[in-house]
């Protein structure tokens, strides 16, 4: 398991600490994200990535310049968690949700591929079931690092606009997913683990 704590300096270096996010700062998001990665029992260099996963904006935030991602940076947070990591947070990065979300129904079948593409260009990002799976779970820990609601939060709220699909996600990816969901969301939002 990985400490979260010691990317705390890396992450102000790219100055992830004066990035609002909701009611907290990025950074904050971020390890919320990674804790709930662990949580989820997720691989190792997927909670990595999970710590980073906001550090070139996404689709559903800070968006407006992931066209223009300095090479500068890709190199500096390539230099602290390394070329496969650093992929992973480029491709969660500029993925566009709506062919996260196409990819997921053709993996649900037998022999589905991911077909995963990048928002800004349309372009494939290539990548077997396994790495979108866990593209997948990356996703889901960021869904629920966005609980609770926060106040003056003038964003879609994702979890529960979308939750029929996040619930899907949680119960496709397994056991631990389903009990981290469940940890996170409660109420009307659980999944009963009876009927799964």
């Amino acid at each position: 398991m990985i400490d979260a704590q010691e990317y705390r300096s890396e992450l102000m270096r790219l100055g992830m600490h004066k990035v609002a996010h909701q009611d907290v700062t990025l950074m904050d998001h971020m390890f919320r994200a990674c804790a709930i990665l662990q949580d989820m029992k997720a691989k190792e260099h997927i909670c990595l990535a999970g710590l980073f996963h906001g550090a070139y904006g996404t689709e559903g935030l800070h968006n407006d310049d992931v066209e223009s991602i300095p090479d500068w940076k890709r190199a500096k947070v390539r230099s602290v968690v390394g070329p496969e990591v650093e992929q992973i947070i480029f491709n969660f990065s500029v993925m566009s949700y709506a062919s996260l979300g196409k990819s997921f129904r053709k993996v649900m079948r037998p022999n589905g591929k991911p077909e995963i593409k990048d928002r800004r260009t349309g372009a494939d990002i290539p990548m077997d079931r396994e790495a979108f799976l866990d593209l997948l779970r990356m996703k889901l820990g960021d869904v629920l690092a966005h609980l609770p609601p926060q106040v003056g939060h003038s964003l879609v709220d994702v979890t529960t606009e979308y939750s029929g699909f996040w619930k899907m996600a949680a119960e496709y990816l397994g056991p631990d997913a389903i009990r981290t969901w469940n940890t996170f969301t409660g109420g009307e939002l659980c999944i009963d683990t009876e009927q799964s």
